[in-house]
């Protein structure tokens, strides 16, 4: 049970519409970073979600055996046995977004928020319901109460001290966050656009990539004309920046 809901959230957080043949390693490596900021002992967290990506190479539904990718950052391990505030000085943005995406997380703040009473009174009747030691509703909605109220103060944390990215102002000389990039595939004379943002507007999917990410680390600071290395799950790939926009 405790598996099935850990793949429920791996799925949910990936896209319910995600095809498997499309799964990439770095929005496994995203998965596996957000899940050791926001939940408890996030290596039992991840294994189901390891399991289930070795099966699904075993399977021939993906290239390459994700699994790796879903490992938590030892950096971030102690996160919640050390607190979650940091250092952070007054004034520092706690994250970097786009109007678009700022407006998304108020709105996701403000329905958690209204969710909350929903919830307690979820808990309030499944006390209710007969012997609290074997109560599947009360154990759910206590689990969904403890990840609904760790939200709200993840958003709360990261909407303090927002800064907000305007592409249209961003630096066209040189990659940053915010810039939207052009990269040809020297090897197969191919060209993708990508945009990099914070970590929190990440979706592969849509081309937003994370500016932690191997791509985002490889192409910030660097020039239109220039060629650079990133290291891909396929091994070592050779692209030239064709151009940085907005």
């Amino acid at each position: 049970m405790q598996g099935q809901q850990e793949l429920l959230r791996f799925q949910a957080r990936i896209g319910k519409d995600k095809s498997m043949a499309t799964l990439h390693a770095i929005e496994v490596g995203e998965y596996a970073k957000w899940t050791t900021e926001n939940v408890e002992d996030a290596a039992t967290r991840l294994d189901p979600v390891k399991k289930f990506l070795t099966f699904a190479n075993k399977r021939g539904w993906t290239e390459i055996s994700l699994a790796r990718y879903a490992a938590a950052p030892r950096r971030n391990r102690r996160r919640f046995a050390g607190g979650q505030s940091g250092s952070r000085g007054a004034g520092t943005p706690s994250a970097r977004l786009s109007q678009e995406r700022h407006i998304e997380l108020q709105a996701e703040l403000q329905r958690l928020r209204e969710e909350v009473p929903q919830v307690r009174e979820a808990i309030r009747l499944a006390r209710s319901d007969g012997d609290i030691r074997e109560n599947s509703p009360l154990d759910a909605a206590r689990e969904q109460q403890q990840m609904v109220e760790r939200r709200i103060r993840q958003l709360e944390n990261d909407l303090v001290n927002v800064e907000i990215v305007d592409a249209a102002n961003a630096d066209t000389e040189r990659v940053s966050i915010g810039s939207r990039v052009t990269l040809h595939d020297i090897a197969s004379e191919q060209s993708r656009v990508f945009t990099l943002v914070d970590v929190r507007e990440a979706d592969v999917s849509a081309g937003k990539i994370s500016t932690v990410s191997p791509i985002g680390q490889a192409l910030m600071g660097r020039s239109a004309g220039e060629e650079v290395t990133i290291t891909t799950p396929r091994g070592a790939m050779e692209y030239r920046i064709e151009g940085i926009g907005g």
